[in-house]
């Protein structure tokens, strides 16, 4: 398989992802009309489960087998990694949220999708200020309603001494329209059949430990004005106009998984599964400036300007970031070409698919 090839490829895999995504994610912005405390609650309830769907999603597809490759030896792989939301995270109840300067508008349900939910409008907000009428504000942003995130990617392993492989994953830089995706990461891959004797003597069964390291970074551009925020009529100055044409959101995700893992080699068809532990972390910023209601006005509606106002971690829905992990998987060759796939049972299972070149 050419580069060129490799990489359309990918394309084709995040761009089936991102073009649902990206209408409902540059409107985010206006979570900032209610001050940092509200948008802060509104972002990580709406995006979490896709934060932690990639952050799963990432944690797959290190290994086909547990039978490193000799010296020399190595494998290239299109890898596929599908992280699944469960029902659970695909709305929240925004009332749970203790929003200050936001309200759920009367005769409006307080529930709401998230981005993994249902293609329909959230309930509409008000402003609450004090000493004046609430006044409407938005509605909160539908669901894509998609709940699988996938994570494509090239593998390589190389055989290393004493029964080592190192293990390299990429994804290059990809672009669609207002969002970009980029991924790298690194992992290594050791025989313990080799310090076992009666492992040793097998022949077909071998068991390795691994563990890998992954990074994915991700921008999308924003677009919130003042005039987006349900404030009809409220006077800002002419020159604040320029200040929001440079807004976007980046999210760094890093995941790092170690795995105990077995297989069975036959001839053609290779039996494997591994039992292991996930950690992710997870990183949302907002840069630029963006329009929001001064939560400390009493009797009148102002606007101020907030410039890069979001830094803040994103925690897993379920309360914990190492989460063990469940893993087994087929994989057959044919000659030196390889096709595999696997399940992982987790809080985000993930489902995984690959094909690949291998030697050795």
């Amino acid at each position: 398989m050419t580069r060129k090839a490799r990489v359309l490829i990918l394309a084709l895999g995040t761009f089936l992802f991102v073009f649902p995504v990206k209408s409902q994610v540059k409107d985010l912005g206006n979570f900032m009309a209610g001050g940092i405390d509200d948008a802060s609650k509104l972002f990580e309830s709406y995006l979490s489960p896709y934060i932690n769907g990639f952050g799963a999603s990432l944690t797959g597809g290190w290994y086909n087998t547990a039978k490193p490759h000799k010296l020399g030896g190595f494998d290239l792989t299109l890898t596929l990694n599908t992280a699944i939301v469960p029902d659970q995270f695909k709305s929240f109840d925004v009332e749970d949220l203790l929003l200050q300067t936001f309200s759920v508008a009367d005769g409006e349900s307080s529930i709401s999708p998230t981005i993994a939910g249902e293609r329909e409008n959230g309930p509409l907000l008000q402003y609450n200020i004090p000493g004046i009428e609430p006044q409407d504000a938005f509605n909160l942003v539908k669901g894509t309603g998609n709940p699988y995130v996938p994570s494509p990617m090239l593998q390589v392993g190389v055989g290393l001494v004493k029964g080592t492989e190192i293990i390299g994953r990429y994804m290059p830089k990809i672009e669609a329209s207002s969002l970009s995706m980029d991924m790298w990461g690194i992992g290594v891959k050791h025989s313990l059949k080799q310090w076992i004797p009666v492992l040793a003597k097998l022949p077909l069964l071998h068991l390795s430990l691994m563990g890998g390291y992954t990074v994915l970074n991700t921008n999308t551009a924003l677009s919130v004005t003042p005039d987006k925020i349900g404030l009809g009529g409220i006077y800002y100055p002419e020159n604040w106009d320029d200040d929001f044409k440079d807004q976007s959101m980046d999210i760094i995700l890093k995941s790092f998984t170690v795995n105990l893992i077995a297989s069975l080699n036959l001839p053609v068809v290779c039996f494997y599964g591994g039992v292991g532990l996930a950690k992710t972390s997870s990183n949302l910023k907002l840069l630029g400036y963006y329009p929001s209601v001064k939560t400390e006005s009493v009797g009148n509606y102002e606007l101020e300007r907030l410039r890069d106002p979001i830094d803040i971690s994103i925690k897993n829905q379920d309360g914990g970031v190492t989460k063990p992990r469940l893993n087994a998987g087929i994989r057959f060759k044919f000659a030196v070409i390889t096709l595999h796939f696997d399940y992982t049972y987790a809080n985000y299972s993930v489902a995984t698919a690959g094909l690949g070149l291998t030697i050795r």
